[in-house]
């Protein structure tokens, strides 16, 4: 059986209010180092299967689509492999995260390792430290920060920086194909004028696909803002492109690069309503391929990079079992083919960093694309 939670974690800290004030002063001081602080050690069951043991996850809010998906098919694989699932959600907020931590160490439940989604990686390491002296903590769609290396026993997802790369390398196809088509551009010297609308300010994915696609672009484009959304959302985008879009109609916006193709249908919302056509006047680049794709079928949204929930939950799974599994991992990183069929889960060690495949996806594209048994549709 498997269990989503999101609030009722919190009627633990009436039993336990000692204990979670404790941990959550201990919280203050994320980053400092202590005497036993050292991660729980595993020595390998040898099977992948789980026997029923619990992976207990914590990840931000499933109103997101992304998420939602993503946690539907963590628990399914999970159910496959005869583990339970248990999933605590926050909105997006690392104090939420932190307490429901020390709510679920201050329970005593036991769990075979901890699926970890930080709200913000950057301020998540105290909590991660504290969960892995419990049971291994596999990390997941957020990067591991330097601070948090000895706590992590694995990362398994997507690579933000295969995302921006990708995205930079679409941006500067379109580029290529309409400079040849002899379109002329707006910015200083002929370049095209690029606004980015980038996932919410400090949250590490935005952070590494804006540096990402800044490098592989390196000077292509004249960058005249980069604004942050309030929401890695539609609306979020919608909000973000609203303020920004009527502050450089004077200038001419060539280009928007938006951190998801989500977050880019509240963009191509708001370039119409300030009388700019999306696929014709503005050329949209995204990042993640979720949230409705009328617009990228339609062409206003160029193009999309494929960074599937259900494979990331699925992928997710299936490295904490082979860890379970062996005990260990191999050294460095390990970025997935674009496999049409899915791989065979064995008993072996997975890599320290395993990665997602990013392939581009385009209207042209979008119907034929098939990887790991599942059509774009279903991956999604």
């Amino acid at each position: 059986m498997s269990s989503t939670t999101t609030s009722r974690w919190k009627a633990l800290a009436a039993l336990a209010a000692g204990v979670v004030l404790a941990g959550s002063l201990a919280a203050c001081s994320s980053g400092s180092g202590s005497s036993n602080s050292s991660a729980a050690e595993v020595s390998g069951s040898g099977t992948l299967e789980g026997d029923g043991a619990l992976l207990q996850v914590f990840m931000p809010s499933t109103s997101n689509v992304y998420l939602k998906a993503a946690a539907e098919s963590l628990t399914a694989q999970g159910e496959d492999l005869g583990y339970e699932v248990q999933i605590v959600e926050n909105d997006f907020d690392q104090t939420e995260q932190d307490q429901q931590v020390q709510e679920f160490l201050a329970s005593g439940q036991e769990a075979a390792a901890f699926l970890f989604w930080p709200a913000s990686a950057a301020a998540a390491t105290n909590s991660i430290r504290q969960l892995s002296r419990v049971a291994p903590v596999i990390q997941w769609n957020q990067a591991i920060q330097p601070d948090a290396e000895d706590f992590v026993a694995a990362y398994a997802g997507v690579s933000d920086t295969g995302i921006g790369i990708e995205a930079g390398d679409n941006a500067l196809a379109a580029l290529q194909e309409a400079e040849a088509a002899g379109k002329t551009y707006n910015g200083p010297d002929g370049k095209p004028n690029l606004l980015e609308i980038r996932f919410t300010e400090g949250y590490a994915a935005g952070d590494d696909r804006e540096s990402a696609f800044a490098e592989e672009t390196g000077d292509a484009f004249n960058v005249l803002a980069v604004e942050p959304t309030p929401t890695v959302d539609a609306q979020g985008g919608f909000a973000a492109a609203s303020q920004v879009i009527p502050q450089y109609l004077d200038q001419g916006i060539d280009f928007i690069y938006a951190h998801s193709n989500d977050v880019a249908n509240g963009v191509v919302q708001a370039l119409e309503q300030n009388g700019l056509q999306p696929g014709v006047d503005v050329t949209v680049i995204t990042g993640t391929s979720s949230g409705d794709l009328t617009n990228l079928r339609s062409g206003k949204i160029y193009s999309a990079v494929l960074q599937s929930p259900v494979i990331e939950g699925q992928l997710v799974v299936r490295t904490a079992a082979q860890y379970l599994a062996t005990g260990e991992t191999q050294d460095g990183d390990y970025t997935l083919p674009v496999d049409e069929t899915t791989p065979e889960l064995t008993v072996e060690a997975p890599y320290r960093e395993t990665f997602m495949m990013n392939p581009q996806v385009t209207a042209a594209n979008i119907d034929t694309l098939r990887v790991w048994d599942k059509t774009f549709a279903e991956l999604n």
